[in-house]
């Protein structure tokens, strides 16, 4: 922090405790710049600016002539001001936590914030180089940091930028790092896409597709690894189909459109791997498209576990990425922070049953019938 600011929040810290002194003492006028300027051991210009600040923000009000006083709404001001200050920077979401996961984490993160009296500042980020700027920027002593990074791959650079913060208490979402110094909390989505195999596997399903509905980021990527672990291991290689998702695509459409194409060709697959429920939904669609049932004649499951997919017919089975734990160990390493150490953790997602993943008894030569 520059040493102007560093006078500034130091200022304003005293200035709030001699409103807190006024509030519990009954009384309602400040002493004036100049006098508190001299206790503070501060420029004349810098309690100016602060007090000015102060006024905007509703704390006093200034009556030509007769002083400093507060306003009303003080005390309440300088509650609300003296509660620990998280940012948490996302990137962009629909606002519809029922379909989209980033949503659902943006709700998560409002409970836990207001069950522990933390006040959220909230700030959308489209890349990882304005992250960074507005980390500079907006942050004071004292604050924290959530980050849920926008979609797009992170460079040596970007990461020793965010290093750099070492002692802050900053944790990233959503983002398989690796063994790198910044603290982390990620689903193990490896773990998840082997979660999704044995369900197909075990139901009998032996000619899957991987639909790649999201970028091709380390956590997509995790996916389809440990589902192709499990079903290699089982001899049945899965068929890889790229949407060719971009960061500003629709996933749901782009899903809908890749699958279409596949099931026109013929030789249709017995069950389809999603890697996000939004390519699950596009799945349905398409498929239903084409004259399948899912559930009936393809199985199908997801990644994510949003709620909409309890309300979809028929109910979509997905592997449901572990929110809640998410979220509380994310606040739980910044209640703990010790500077230096940078716990990282992979929580277990769970598989949630759903009518679109059961077992296969729609012959093969009628699929083709279908679309003859």
């Amino acid at each position: 922090m520059a040493e102007s600011a560093r006078l500034s929040a130091e200022t304003r810290k005293y200035i709030l405790g001699k409103i807190a002194e006024l509030l519990a003492s009954g009384g309602e006028k400040l002493p004036t710049e100049r006098e508190l300027a001299e206790e503070v051991v501060a420029s004349y210009a810098t309690v100016r600016l602060v007090m000015k600040q102060l006024e905007m923000e509703g704390f006093v009000r200034k009556i030509r002539g007769s002083g400093t006083y507060l306003e009303p709404g003080a005390g309440e001001l300088l509650r609300q001001s003296t509660l620990r200050r998280l940012w948490y920077f996302r990137s962009p979401n629909s606002n519809n936590p029922a379909r989209d996961y980033g949503s659902w984490l943006m709700t998560e993160i409002k409970k836990n914030a207001a069950a522990r009296n933390w006040k959220l500042m909230e700030v959308v980020v489209f890349s990882h180089d304005e992250f960074l700027a507005e980390l500079h920027r907006r942050l004071e002593p004292g604050d924290s940091v959530l980050y849920l990074p926008p979609t797009e791959p992170i460079s040596v650079r970007q990461l020793g930028e965010l290093s750099r913060y070492d002692n802050l208490p900053l944790v990233v979402i959503d983002w398989e790092f690796g063994n790198v110094s910044i603290s982390n909390v990620t689903s193990d989505n490896r773990r998840g896409g082997m979660l999704a195999a044995r369900q197909i596997l075990k139901l009998g399903f032996r000619n899957p597709v991987v639909l790649l509905c999201e970028p091709r980021l380390k956590q997509l990527e995790s996916r389809m690894q440990g589902f192709c672990e499990i079903a290699e291991m089982s001899g049945v290689t899965p068929e890889i189909l790229d949407c060719g998702v971009g960061v500003n695509d629709d996933r749901e459409e782009f899903a809908r459109q890749t699958l279409v194409r596949r099931l026109k060709r013929g030789n249709p697959p017995d069950a389809v791997f999603a890697i996000s429920d939004s390519g699950a939904f596009g799945a349905i669609r398409a498929m239903r498209e084409c004259g399948f049932e899912p559930g009936g004649d393809i199985g199908l499951i997801g990644f994510d576990g949003v709620s909409a997919g309890r309300n979809v017919t028929p109910t979509l089975a997905s592997v449901a990425q572990p929110v809640a734990g998410i979220c509380r160990t994310a606040f739980e390493i910044l209640e703990n922070w010790v500077p230096g150490r940078h716990p990282q953790y992979q929580l277990f997602p769970e598989f949630l049953p759903g009518d679109t993943l059961r077992k296969n008894s729609v012959a093969h030569s009628k699929h083709e019938e279908i679309l003859a």
